[in-house]
């Protein structure tokens, strides 16, 4: 039986079903929305005259805080999968355990490169166990300072990845996501590597796909006044720290303030959410539309505005009252299906991305086999597992008995050709529920939940009878006959911990290679005891 690709645990990693999923929480909103506004401008058109327009408030649904929500979301899966990506680089592992910064930027720069094109990606971190920075990747020469960032401490607090958008010196905003990476063998903290990415396109989809002016204004409470001023002039720009009361206006979304809403803010007047700000003299009118923005902590250290200039709309309202319905209309249904279509879009490339990052991160490249990182993982879910629900779970090591010779003999490429075949034959012969991986070389694990010792060792040899039984083809005509020895321990009767169960299993395997190969050995913690005594 086929071996399942993925449980159901993993899923929620991945983007399956995500294009449904997103015009279902995209466009359902946004088209109930629309037909909203289509019937309350169409009732607003037929009853009331030009004039009493003036008198009343239009209220505008935007989904904006749904669509950002999402982008952030988004952006989130995508830093997720990355870093998936780049833990399973051992060289990396290996430069960031040894601090060594001419390894990491000589490893690095080209991945970086590679994501910061493909993935908008700004930041790339290295940062040892003293929250001292090692490296950055996107500015190499500064480093050795304190990374005092929200997202790094609950990262050090909880031993797990943290993520969210931080507010900068300059009033930006950075979308982080900082994870621990841990050596593999002792499972001791050997550093953390932080990938950052600025929101500025999510604030251009809000400005293009939404069609307005967006201003994101800043907390003045949040800032360094000195940093920020300093920072405005290195980019260029004239500081106005006093220009407004209580807020300053952020670089991400840097717009000319229209004076309507610029005379709120001097005087520190507030400003509601689908509020209309209005000129009689100049004939102007805004759709104020208001998104609290929060940082990792959740404090709202910004806003951002959005505005729709609906000058025209207010003074022509009277001359296109059944015109101006049929208008909103049309546009409104070719609105959805051009979300339709581009949310369909956006969501097949996600799918086919996230799909391929995912199995870099989980599969080993020449037998498509879990790989090891992989293993560990789910040997320790399943162990879990039966820890639970006191079930027996079954491991079993096999090795490939003298690949050095075939190696020798026939050469690599035989060598890989036959461990192709291995694992395949080996994804096919065993269940549903069971789990193939590659150890490392041609050593291959296979997981047994729900198998006592004696189910495991009929497996292992209906698996050892197969194996020798039938011929590897290795090309140009030619098949040869190899055997394995294995090696089996059982939960909760060999040891009850992923690292002595793994120790167990090899202890076993190496037993079975020492009485002869192939052979079928199962570990025995009385008779281990008695060959130490």
């Amino acid at each position: 039986m086929e071996n399942k690709i993925l449980d159901s645990s993993n899923n929620e990693t991945l983007f399956t079903g995500g294009t449904s999923r997103l015009r279902l929480f995209f466009l359902l909103p946004l088209s109930i929305t629309i037909l909203i506004i289509i019937f309350a401008l169409s009732l607003i058109l037929y009853h009331y005259k030009n004039s009493e327009i003036y008198n009343e408030t239009v209220h505008i649904n935007v989904p904006l805080e749904d669509l950002y929500n999402e982008n952030i979301r988004y952006d989130v899966q995508a830093l997720q999968t990355i870093m998936r990506a780049l833990a399973q680089d051992e060289k990396l592992y290996d430069a960031l355990a040894r601090k060594n910064r001419e390894l990491l930027l000589r490893r690095a720069s080209p991945i970086f490169e590679d994501i910061k094109q493909s993935f908008n990606i700004t930041h790339l971190y290295f940062t040892g166990t003293d929250s001292v920075n090692i490296l950055r990747v996107h500015a190499p020469l500064r480093y050795g300072d304190v990374i005092e960032r929200i997202t790094m401490h609950q990262a050090e607090k909880s031993g797990l990845a943290a993520y969210g958008v931080e507010l900068g010196p300059l009033g930006t905003f950075t979308l982080r996501f900082v994870d621990p990476w841990y050596d593999q063998n002792t499972h001791k903290l050997i550093g953390y590597v932080e990938l950052g990415m600025e929101i500025d396109h999510v604030i251009d989809k809000l400005r293009n796909i939404l069609g307005v002016q967006v201003i994101v204004l800043v907390n003045k409470e949040f800032l360094d006044r000195k940093k920020w001023e300093s920072g405005m002039r290195a980019l260029g720009l004239t500081p106005h720290w006093d220009r407004f009361l209580n807020v300053v206006e952020s670089e991400q979304g840097m717009n000319t303030i229209p004076r309507l809403l610029a005379e709120r803010l001097v005087h520190g007047d507030k400003i509601t959410n689908n509020s209309i700000l209005k000129s009689v003299e100049k004939n102007l009118a805004y759709r104020v539309t208001i998104l609290p923005l929060q940082d990792a902590t959740a404090r709202s250290v910004a806003k951002i505005i959005l505005l729709a200039d609906i000058s025209d709309e207010l003074s022509e309202s009277n001359k296109m009252i059944y015109m101006g319905s049929a208008i909103v209309l049309i546009l409104g249904v070719m609105l959805i299906f051009f979300f339709y279509w581009l949310v369909g879009r956006i969501g097949r490339h996600i799918e086919k991305d996230e799909q391929a990052l995912h199995d870099l991160a989980t599969h080993d490249g020449l037998t498509g086999l879990y790989n090891h990182r992989f293993f560990y993982k789910k040997f320790q879910e399943e162990l879990e597992r039966a820890r639970r629900f006191n079930h027996t779970v079954s491991l079993l090591m096999l090795d490939i008995d003298h690949f050095k010779s075939v190696n020798d003999t026939y050469g690599h490429q035989a060598g890989d050709a036959i461990l192709s075949a291995l694992s395949e034959r080996l994804k096919n012969c065993v269940r549903s529920i069971d789990w193939v991986c590659r150890y490392g070389g041609e050593e291959i694990t296979v997981i047994l939940p729900e198998t006592d010792k004696l189910g495991a060792e009929q497996a292992a040899e209906e698996l050892r009878i197969l194996i020798e039984q039938n011929p590897f083809d290795i090309g140009n005509d030619q098949y040869i006959n190899i055997t394995v020895s294995i090696g089996i321990a059982t939960y909760p009767l060999d040891a009850q911990e992923v690292p002595l169960l793994i120790s167990a299993v090899d202890t076993a395997l190496y037993q079975a290679k020492e009485d002869g190969r192939n052979r079928v050995c199962a570990y025995s913690l009385t008779k281990n005891l008695e060959e130490k005594d």
